[in-house]
């Protein structure tokens, strides 16, 4: 229970960024529930929201959230909580209850909180521009053309969900957030090919395509596990296996 737990605050702080925003949610919250107690949306907002959080941190649910959506996608019910709506709505009603001065400088303070602590969505690594005419990430467009069809690679998170778009001929040996073991080890900060490598080689995989930055953490050396340099950028790194056909 405790360890559902600590999961759910700490992806709770990978979703709002630790954004000052954050505090608003309280604070929304305990305004609604002294102001308006007639309102539907009043009691939409305030006792939604708090429903919401409640499935996802209690122990117990959040245990069965976390099993039933996987740990992958555990994170993304934050996106059925009304964050956005409930400031709004808050400000709103904030505001109609002001008159004169005290409205107009309440409307600059949230202008100015919204412009401060609000993130620009479209930029990167929200969204990256992109020449291809799929509309997929350029960078798994670029790291598909050099794999060759028909071959079976163990790929990034930010390339499982693309490549086979691009290149429907090669097969995937993980998962993109995986329960499977190559997907757990890769997902951890600083992965340890002494356990990563033989997994990699008994999965039979031909290639492993990962980000320049991962390769980075990674600690060993893939040649001790017969993989060997095959093409990379500054964005991404690829491995061969001295097994495979594609080894020249």
């Amino acid at each position: 229970m405790k360890e559902t737990f600590s999961l759910a605050i700490s992806e709770l702080a990978i979703v709002m960024e630790s954004s000052p925003i954050l505090y608003l949610v309280p604070i929304c919250l305990i305004y609604l529930y002294f102001k308006d107690k007639s309102s539907l949306w009043r009691t939409f907002f305030l006792w939604g929201t708090l429903f919401l959080f409640f499935l996802y941190i209690c122990p117990v649910s959040g245990k069965i959230l976390h099993y039933c959506l996987s740990q992958g996608t555990y994170f993304r019910i934050f996106w059925l909580v009304p964050l956005v709506p409930l400031f709004c709505y808050t400000a709103t009603t904030v505001i109609t209850h002001l008159q004169g001065v005290k409205r107009l400088c309440l409307f600059l303070v949230l202008l100015f909180c919204s412009t401060q602590f609000g993130s620009y969505m479209l930029k990167e690594p929200n969204f990256y521009p992109v020449t291809n005419p799929y509309k997929l990430t350029q960078e798994s467009v670029d790291t598909a053309k050099w794999l060759p069809d028909g071959a079976y690679i163990v790929g990034a998170d930010w390339l499982v969900p693309f490549i086979r778009q691009y290149n429907p001929t090669i097969t995937l040996v993980n998962e993109r957030n995986g329960p499977d073991a190559i997907s757990v080890e890769l997902a951890k900060d600083y992965p340890d090919l002494a356990v990563l490598g033989p997994l990699v080689q008994s999965s039979g995989c031909d290639f492993v395509a990962i980000g320049q930055d991962k390769n980075q953490t990674i600690q060993g050396n893939w040649e001790d596990y017969g993989f060997h340099f095959y093409r990379g950028d500054n964005r991404c790194i690829i491995f061969v296996n001295e097994k495979s056909e594609f080894y020249q």
